[in-house]
């Protein structure tokens, strides 16, 4: 037996890691955009304190970290006005998974760490960059667009929830076979279950529905009704209620500002925590020019940072916050079935 080379041998593992790392990639990434998380890569370099107690990582090792710069489920800003500041609130969640709602806090605590001469960053409990769309700031070109928020009843499934088809087939069997029993005849529950299955298989609770009662009544009489929600086929499970908060999270009101911004006027200073105060995940404001009521401020996630400059153009940030443009059918098609099929392979059905 020829033994493997050592390229062999690190090849053989690279090649373990990547499948592992894709298919974490696929089962968390509907999980994550719901909580609106931002995965946070970087370099381990010797001397840098651990990423998580005792770890033994060599030199250079990518490293990456789930970290939540939106403080969507804590605390944070959703919008406000130039006026009389940004609203303050915390998204809560009821027990079914399903129920969300926002409570307003009345009297927030401002970060203290904003008033320290020298402290750069930016808490997403108090989003503190606000980008003014006018003549003289620091926004030079830009692009918003806002879509309100479509569906409000939400349908998954296909199949009965585990345990219905079994417990109505060990009910025909077991009534089939005390008829027997009887009237003295051979058992026939089993034939009975044979003939009655095709009628009752993925009948009943084969399909679950919700419905966003507050949606419905922000949007008035008059809105969409149903969506189908991919990514379960089985009914009250966990992944049907992934699939129902995907959704819901897909057909939300979204607003997209895209904007050409210079680095280190109105504050801001785009660089990760005690670089700049802000980065991939955080939560700004910005505001749109002769377009809604005064002085509103928008408030997301930045999802897009890049940074160019050519012989003519001095370097500039283009950003994009809120959510991102919709992606081609057919590319967010393939990419459902290679979501899938990763799953499916990790099961060994593939």
């Amino acid at each position: 037996m020829v033994k493997p080379s050592p390229i062999e041998e690190d090849n053989s593992q690279l090649a373990v890691v990547h499948s592992r790392f894709k298919y974490m990639f696929d089962v968390q990434k509907r999980v994550t955009a719901d909580g609106q998380y931002t995965w946070v890569p970087r370099r381990y370099l010797e001397g840098d304190e651990p990423p998580w107690e005792g770890a033994d990582l060599r030199h250079g090792t990518l490293v990456w970290d789930l970290v939540d710069n939106s403080g969507w489920a804590t605390e944070t800003s959703f919008g406000g006005n130039l006026f009389t500041g940004l609203t303050r609130a915390v998204t809560s969640i009821a027990s079914d998974g399903l129920t969300q709602g926002i409570d307003i806090i009345d009297d927030p605590t401002f970060p203290a760490e904003y008033g320290e001469p020298g402290w750069v960053g930016t808490f997403p409990s108090a989003p503190g960059i606000i980008l003014r769309d006018g003549d003289h700031t620091g926004i030079q070109s830009n692009s918003f667009h806002w879509k309100p928020a479509t569906d409000t009843e939400f349908v998954t499934g296909g199949h009965s929830a585990p345990g219905i088809n079994e417990a109505i087939s060990a009910a025909i069997n077991m009534i089939g076979d005390l008829i027997a029993a009887a009237v003295f005849i051979p058992p026939v529950g089993g034939a009975a279950d044979a003939v009655l299955k095709p009628l009752y298989t993925d009948v009943f609770g084969a399909f679950m529905k919700w419905q966003d009662i507050p949606r419905a009544n922000d949007l008035g009489w008059s809105h969409y009704q149903e969506a189908w929600c991919e990514g379960a086929d089985r009914a009250y499970t966990l992944s049907a209620l992934i699939a129902l908060r995907t959704g819901m999270w897909r057909t939300r009101e979204q607003t997209t500002h895209s904007v050409t911004v210079v680095d280190g006027l109105e504050g801001l200073l785009v660089g990760e925590r005690g670089k700049g105060n802000a980065w991939l995940g955080t939560r700004i404001g910005t505001t749109v020019k002769d377009w809604g009521k005064p002085g509103k401020v928008y408030v997301d996630r930045i999802t897009e940072l890049t940074l160019w400059w050519d012989r003519k153009t001095t370097p500039h940030w283009d950003l994009v916050i809120g959510h991102r443009e919709p992606e081609d059918p057919i590319q967010k098609a393939m990419e459902m079935i290679q979501e899938i099929s990763s799953i499916a392979r990790e099961l060994g059905v593939l």
